[in-house]
């Protein structure tokens, strides 16, 4: 019985040892997430860029339509690396004949770039194009080791 018991708690040893946490090698994230408003109605569909002022990170997210967005630096894991960011923001839009617009992910637009040219497809920013770059947008956050779920970026068309 006793050897038992000395088996059994050696297997939960090595089962529990096994399970720790694993490093994966790549930089500590938090959580980071916020709402992205132009002229104080949400924006759905943004592509929101954050590049971390010495350019060594980058975290980016999609907002949905209520504006809110969640930041994923590397694709096994959600959050920012803490660090100060500045922020570019646009939302692209395809515009087919006569006016008719429809949202396209940005990733989409170089994937379909020569057949869009072809079929008479043009795109656009549909956002003031101030906000596009980093070097203008003027938009720019600290996310430290807490985290940051207060990322409120407000635009205006003026």
């Amino acid at each position: 019985m006793k050897s038992t018991i000395v088996f059994l708690g050696l297997i939960f040893t090595v089962v529990m040892v096994g399970c720790g946490p694993v490093d994966d090698g790549l930089p500590k994230t938090v959580s980071a997430t916020g709402t992205i408003t132009l002229d104080g109605s949400p924006v759905e569909g943004a592509s929101i860029v954050f590049i971390d002022v010495s350019g060594t990170y980058s975290a980016s997210a999609s907002s949905d339509s209520k504006g809110y967005f969640s930041l994923n630096s590397f694709e096994a894991k959600s959050g920012a690396v803490p660090a100060s960011y500045k922020v570019q923001v646009s939302k692209t839009v395809e515009i087919e004949g006569a006016g008719q617009a429809s949202a396209r992910a940005p990733s989409e637009e170089a994937e379909h770039a020569a057949e869009s040219e072809e079929a008479g497809i043009f795109w656009k920013n549909d956002l003031p194009k101030k906000y596009a770059s980093i070097a203008t947008s003027g938009l720019a956050f600290d996310i430290t080791e807490d985290g940051a779920d207060n990322l409120d970026i407000s635009l205006t068309s003026k």
